[in-house]
């Protein structure tokens, strides 16, 4: 199944042009310098993500999901709904037990702020393109869980299990191999559940990415970061 969706995905790229639980409220404008690692005020994140694909490309792309579907298992179905709560803790079956927001709670700050930064630089792709999700335009598909009435395009879930998976695999190097497979499977889920294109996906990442970098440049984010990194390191029993 993971060959599937990684195919769909690096399909998407090129067509791209190139290449819910309960969550936190969205911050405001007037919070942003003081709540967010990067200010969406001076960071405007469409400039650099291609708009999303055509609806003939879309209309493929829901068909490779109905196949995706149909192949996919209980277990697998039960795994892609789980992973509907964007928590860095999903990353606890790479990490092991100790991974916890109780036992780590400057770790769970810190991603949290991370959380709040992404889903604010996300909404500007969200707004601008609208995208209707994929089970709305087309009631074939079945979804394992339920999805959001924002914009499908790009993934926020997919956006964020990535740039968690960055922090944490710059936090913990010794695991980064299985962090970013974890990441990328966060995102792949989504695609398997039915509730985002591939494209979708593959637009979050990418929008991962453009958060890490800007983030890492805020010395909010670097105090932060290693303040947690010692907390998490600790808690894992890490040189």
């Amino acid at each position: 199944m993971n060959r599937w969706i990684r195919l769909l995905l690096l399909s998407c790229a090129l067509i791209a042009g190139g290449c819910a639980t309960t969550q936190p409220p969205e911050p405001s404008a007037s919070t942003a310098r003081t709540v967010l690692y990067v200010d969406p005020a001076r960071h405007d994140s469409t400039r650099f993500i291609a708009p999303p694909p055509s609806a003939e490309e879309s209309r493929r792309e829901i068909e490779a999901m109905l196949e995706l579907q149909r192949q996919r298992t209980p277990a697998q179905a039960a795994r892609s709904a789980a992973d509907l709560e964007q928590s860095v803790f999903r990353f606890a079956d790479v990490l092991g037990p100790r991974f916890t927001a109780q036992n780590l709670p400057l770790t769970a700050a810190f991603f949290e702020r991370l959380y709040r930064t992404e889903s604010a630089i996300n909404k500007q792709g969200k707004t601008l393109w609208a995208r209707q999700r994929p089970p709305v335009v087309d009631a074939r598909l079945q979804p394992t869980t339920k999805y959001g009435s924002s914009g499908s395009y790009p993934s926020g879930h997919a956006a964020f299990g990535h740039l968690a998976g960055i922090a944490l695999a710059d936090m913990v190097p010794e695991q980064r191999a299985r962090i970013l497979e974890r990441a990328r499977e966060f995102g792949d889920n989504r695609v398997l559940g039915g509730v985002h294109y591939p494209s979708d996906v593959q637009a979050g990442r990418q929008l991962a990415v453009l958060i890490a970098v800007l983030a890492q440049q805020s010395p909010d984010y670097q105090r932060d970061f290693a303040a947690a990194r010692t907390e998490l390191r600790r808690a894992l029993a890490l040189p």
